[in-house]
């Protein structure tokens, strides 16, 4: 039998200042950086997550025209690149308040398969940002689906990842 995630301490005694264990700060939630940090880490998400879609969306219906469609592209670039520093400032920021403590197990084993997710989500962008940079100077028949692909995969890959953090985060 898998023995279950640990469950992380209730909002309420955050907010009120009482710490419900001597390895969680007995500074209140809402008064401390974690606050910020875990709030710009979701933001982030919801940017890199939330334009995947909407750029896949975009790409599928097959109503735009390839200037159009390379446009709307390259906007999320600029937004998703933006997105993923964040995410990974506030990454490391959110693991290493838990560092001394951070429990192993299935919870380890969950967090080491994100960290794998997100790498290969990195580099199949890395390979999307340059299809979308050779497309500005050589356009190719084949560019609409090509980038329906990549922003779809992009959109599914990111959809894993936080699914996989309400996991660490929720049990």
């Amino acid at each position: 039998m898998v023995p279950p995630l640990p469950s992380p301490p209730p909002a309420a005694a955050f907010a009120l200042g009482t710490a419900p264990h001597p390895s969680v700060s007995s500074t209140p939630l809402l008064a401390s950086p974690t606050l910020l940090v875990r709030w710009l880490h979701v933001l982030a998400a919801t940017v890199a997550v939330g334009g995947s879609v909407l750029t896949w969306a975009l790409l599928r219906a097959g109503r735009l025209d390839l200037d159009v469609a390379l446009f709307a592209a390259r906007g999320y670039e600029w937004l998703f690149w933006a997105a993923v520093g964040t995410l990974v400032a506030t990454g490391v920021g959110n693991v290493g308040a838990f560092a001394p403590t951070l429990p192993g197990g299935r919870w380890r084993t969950v967090l080491d398969l994100k960290l794998g997710l997100i790498a290969v989500v990195l580099v199949g962008s890395a390979l999307r940002a340059t299809l979308l940079a050779r497309l500005r100077t050589r356009p190719h028949p084949t560019a609409g689906r090509l980038l329906r692909v990549s922003y779809g995969a992009t959109a599914a890959g990111l959809v894993v990842l936080l699914s996989l953090a309400a996991v660490l985060a929720h049990g």
